[in-house]
């Protein structure tokens, strides 16, 4: 996304973060009157860089005719008729997945879409333990799976950088098949086929010179490389009517692997999100009717991004984190009715559980951070590491740490000798580049520029520490560790109509590159005093008045200011607007990110 010009004067701090106001624009008034909506949907549509009226029509109404021809994924189609080659000959397939939301779900897109082709195709899914073999492909994994008479391995969300694994595979003459997003190195592993959207295709049925799309995650590769089974497996462009029907069923699968992996909503992926949502209750799988059924969901008249990211992807991931993922490939895949409901229930309690595991090891570590100064200006990046800290929550208490801190927070498990976890990063630091500044005292890593993982001994966590402060150091300044709000616009309460409100709805779903609306509300005042809400008065409630309109607006997580808000007190606002319908009657509410004080 271009970045947004703005005054000194836009650039404003509020209580937690520092804001920067878009500038308005000409051109966006003019997309706004082409496009007959309010002006404040064009500079929204501005900002996203949806510029244009063929793009508005393309962004407000996804369909599936804008998904790009599978034959353009580069190694689909070497392996689409491996895969078929393999069903005919009833030859054993083995899936082999992650055990993230990403994983889960490209493993069930892929077993779905064989078992469609053959009921009594040979496929059995393998996801490896997240504490005891880490992620990704291993060798002893590959070892043991041709033991048990693996045919065909293809993996899913994980393998671009599996060199000895798949040297194994091609010892054992088992031929594999690498699905992955991630980034690669510069040594390929050897593999029958390496289906990714940011190689340089090689097959010669390819298409292109390269995918149009590069940031399909890996529910998105696999849903590609469904559809291209279904057309070899019907030797024709158009598939049959029920490999038809299954990939309609199959896109809420890849709308919560897409979502949940924080890839850009945009393009492909908000295709794959905004059309998978809409039937993610109307699909023949049992697991994810009782996933949503478990998760209180039921009721929903809609379920959107807010609850794939919050409610259903945390349930799927939860199992893995702190046991197995297996529960959760099983629950996508081929459970019963009375199967998925008890493992559905059983991933409530995985999450209850890995929510208070979070919560002793965030403030653990948050204290650490303070007592010992790592959250000084000089200190730009956060390196911890304890033997205690289970390592399936680390990446999760990473981002708080993030939220809470603002600085590149790495987390580590210490266990005999090796020291292994995750890391989340702030805008602007590549966390995977750090690493390979500091490579050297790594064993072994990958991931991306926001988020990564990696092994190291534990004699290593020191001079791997001060290694990172020293590369964050030269990259960042004290300014880049207060996050910054981008602003869309400001407006006056006034201009916050249903309609107008309707209209923002109409932009979802929100996420990574399609973010909500970010609104500023200037000089409003508080009729009455904020009043606490929720467990332990976490939450405020405001009713905000500005030039004779009021409008109530929620502020989460910010009970501690209430005493800072009496009557009379005039504040600016940083929010979101939504829709609220009680008894009938819907409302413009605001859903606050920040506040600051009028003068």
């Amino acid at each position: 996304m271009t970045q947004t010009t703005v005054t000194d004067d836009d650039t404003l701090r509020g209580r937690f973060k520092r804001w920067r106001l878009a500038a308005p624009c000409d051109e966006s008034i003019a997309l706004a009157k082409s496009l007959r909506v309010d002006t404040l949907i064009g500079q929204l549509l501005w900002q996203r860089e949806v510029r244009d009226v063929d793009a508005a029509e393309l962004y407000f109404k996804p369909s599936l005719a804008n998904l790009h021809d599978p034959k353009l994924l580069p190694g689909a189609c070497r392996a689409a008729e491996r895969i078929v080659q393999a069903i005919r000959e009833n030859q054993h397939i083995v899936i082999y997945g992650d055990y993230d939301v990403d994983g889960v779900t490209a493993t069930a897109i892929l077993y779905h879409t064989l078992k469609t082709a053959d009921p009594a195709a040979k496929v059995t899914c393998y996801v490896p333990h997240r504490l005891d073999e880490g992620y990704g492909l291993n060798a002893d994994a590959i070892t043991a799976l041709c033991d048990d008479g693996a045919e065909v391995i293809i993996s899913v969300d994980c393998g671009i950088t599996a060199c000895e694994p798949a040297a194994v595979a091609r010892q054992r003459g088992v031929d594999l098949i690498i699905t992955d997003h991630h980034e690669m190195d510069a040594t390929l592993p050897e593999a029958f086929a390496l289906v990714h959207p940011r190689l340089k295709p090689d097959d010669e049925q390819s298409e292109s010179s390269g995918y149009p799309f590069a940031e399909i995650c890996g529910a998105g590769v696999a849903y590609k490389l469904a559809w291209q089974i279904a057309r070899v497996f019907c030797n024709s462009d158009r598939v049959s009517a029920k490999f038809k029907q299954l990939l309609i069923d199959l896109l809420p699968l890849a709308a919560l692997g897409t979502i949940a992996d924080v890839v850009p909503l945009v393009g492909e992926n908000r295709v794959i999100a905004h059309c998978g949502l809409r039937r993610v209750r109307h699909t023949p799988f049992a697991g994810l009717d009782a996933l949503i059924a478990a998760s209180r969901l039921e009721d929903e008249k809609k379920i959107d991004s807010y609850h794939v990211g919050f409610v259903l992807g945390p349930r799927l991931n939860a199992c893995g984190r702190m046991g197995h993922a297996r529960e959760a490939v099983k629950l996508l895949t081929d459970a019963t009715p009375d199967e998925a409901h008890e493992i559905a229930e059983t991933l409530n309690k995985a999450n209850d559980q890995r929510r208070a595991t979070e919560r002793q090891i965030f403030e653990q570590a948050a204290d650490f951070v303070t007592d010992h100064g790592y959250d000084h200006d000089d200190v730009r990046a956060i390196v911890l590491a304890d033997a205690g800290w289970h390592k399936g929550v680390v990446g999760i208490v990473c981002s708080r740490l993030v939220e809470r801190f603002g600085r590149p927070t790495v987390l580590l498990n210490i266990n005999e000798g090796e020291a292994s976890g995750s890391a989340r990063s702030i805008d602007g630091f590549n966390i995977h580049e750090a690493f390979c500044a500091c490579a050297d005292h790594l064993t072994k890593f990958g991931g991306h520029a926001m988020a990564a993982g990696l092994t190291l001994a534990d004699a290593s966590v020191d001079a791997f520490r001060t290694a990172m402060i020293d590369y964050a150091a030269e990259r960042l300044s004290v300014d880049d560790l207060t996050p910054m709000i981008d602003i869309d616009a400001a407006v006056e309460l006034a201009a916050l109509s249903p309609n107008v409100v309707s209209q923002i709805k109409k932009m979802e779903p929100f996420g990574r590159d399609n973010r909500k609306p970010r609104l500023l509300i200037r000089g409003a005042k508080l009729h009455q005093p904020a009043r606490t809400m929720g467990q332990k008065a976490r939450h405020l409630s405001m009713i905000l008045n500005q030039n004779g309109a009021s409008m109530r607006a929620i502020a989460w997580s910010m009970g501690d200011l209430a005493e800072r808000l009496p009557a009379g007190a005039v504040i600016d606002v940083v929010a979101e607007p939504t829709l609220n319908t009680w008894n009938g009657r819907t409302n413009v509410e605001l859903i606050v990110e920040d506040i600051r004080w009028c003068d």
